[in-house]
């Protein structure tokens, strides 16, 4: 990289972390942390709203979101200063913008022997659909199953480090921040497998889906240690699948920075194909399995898309779980009822209504009235997050539109 390509890239990063500092130094960002620490203390709190898992695709034609740099690595920088400041000028919901740059540290996984073979795929407007092989048919494929080599990749990670603080470091700090697991073992096994497999040997074959799970919550306890023992956990500031996760209790009593514990930070987990089975069998093949994978981290946020209104009970098995999702397919009454002020609510509005042909306005707000009417009712502390976003049929300003929507709801509730 030429001189002069370094310093009109290092002159865009500086503008851009300008910005960014003054905007995390605002009042709001301590009043955001405040209100999270107060939902997840299960106290008496405003709802919460996010936005994650955005098309940016759609949204990359926008003069706001153009980028300028050069240089790959500091595009990469650009995006993230960009995305960030587009956000918070838009849809800001309740995100808390940090007063440093987080740089992931850069860890390398190995997998675990198996991998995800399409046998078909089709795209429909973007959405992409897949048709799996499956990997793991048999007994002998499970020898496949291995320890995955996990390695941080320190030099790589500390030069990035010392790069991004060339550009900008004496107006923001840059920290390599760390990651948190997503311990949905029953998403990768259909990734690895395709769900038609998996569903039948729940019935047919079930000491051998009993086998494989055995399997792989021992490979993840070891997993488990190899990032603890490299210390590449993030205790503070990190996203736990969308939702932010400034809390009282985390990180844990002995927290040391230098080797931060699995005990010390949030963990999510989900078993999505689930969504077609009994309560008995979800606990059978899912909570006996995952309850001390979960149990070695501070709190969890489990569920995602399948719906579990009427699996709270076998969910309280799990002893810190903290919040529990509460997707567009589930009965938020039942949900709420069930849920009490024992767990937060993470309320998955339908992102459908932002992707027909004209945005659905009038039922993005009632399913939000009929949410506050039952957490209300309940005691029952909610956040509402919006994800899973495939299209806004290129139109970014639904985004603006639902935050407007949801804010005004929450307000005047």
């Amino acid at each position: 990289m030429n001189d002069t390509v370094f310093f009109r890239d290092r002159q865009r990063l500086r503008e851009l972390a300008k910005r960014y500092a003054e905007i995390a130094a605002l009042d709001i960002q301590r009043e955001n942390e405040r209100n999270w620490r107060a939902v997840y203390g299960l106290k008496e709190a405003k709802p919460l709203m996010v936005i994650d898992q955005i098309c940016w695709e759609e949204l990359e034609i926008l003069p706001e979101l153009q980028l300028c740099c050069t240089d790959p690595f500091a595009r990469e920088l650009e995006r993230q200063f960009l995305q960030t400041l587009y956000r918070f000028a838009h849809f800001p919901c309740d995100m808390v913008v940090k007063p440093y740059f987080a740089l992931s540290k850069v860890i390398y996984n190995s997998g675990c022997g198996v991998t995800s073979v399409n046998q078909d795929e089709s795209d429909h407007a973007g959405a992409q659909s897949h048709l799996y092989a499956d990997e793991i048919p048999d007994e002998e494929a499970l020898e496949k199953l291995h320890v995955p080599d996990i390695r941080y990749e320190k030099a790589l990670s500390e030069e990035r480090k010392a790069r991004a603080e060339e550009y900008f470091g004496d107006i923001l700090p840059v920290r390599l921040t760390g990651t948190l697991l997503w311990e949905a073992l029953w998403d990768r096994i259909v990734f690895w497998r395709g769900a038609e497999p998996v569903l039948y040997d729940l019935v047919d074959r079930p000491e051998f889906l009993h086998d494989l799970m055995t399997k792989l919550c021992d490979i993840e306890m070891k997993t488990i240690d190899l990032y603890e023992q490299q210390n590449l956990f993030e205790a503070e500031g990190a996203y736990c699948h969308c939702l932010e996760t400034y809390c009282d209790e985390l990180p844990a009593a002995g927290y040391d920075p230098a080797r931060t514990r699995a005990a010390d930070c949030w963990v999510s987990g989900a078993a999505q194909i689930f969504s077609e089975v009994s309560p008995a069998m979800h606990e059978e093949f899912e909570i006996d399995y995952l309850k001390p994978v979960f149990e070695r981290f501070g709190l969890v946020n489990y569920g995602c898309c399948e719906p579990l209104h009427r699996k709270i009970d076998i969910i309280r098995k799990i002893r810190n779980v903290r919040a529990i999702s509460v997707s567009p397919w589930a009965d938020v009454n039942i949900a709420a009822e069930a849920m009490g002020n024992s767990y937060v609510m993470a309320r998955k509005p339908n992102p459908a209504f932002l992707a027909f042909s004209q945005m659905e306005e009038e039922p993005i707000a009632k399913q939000v009235r009929e949410t506050l009417n039952a957490c209300r009712k309940n005691g029952t502390p909610v956040i509402f997050a919006l994800k899973d976003l495939t299209t806004l049929q290129h139109d970014p300003y639904r985004l603006d539109r639902w935050h407007d929507i949801v804010k005004r709801e929450i307000e005047s509730f």
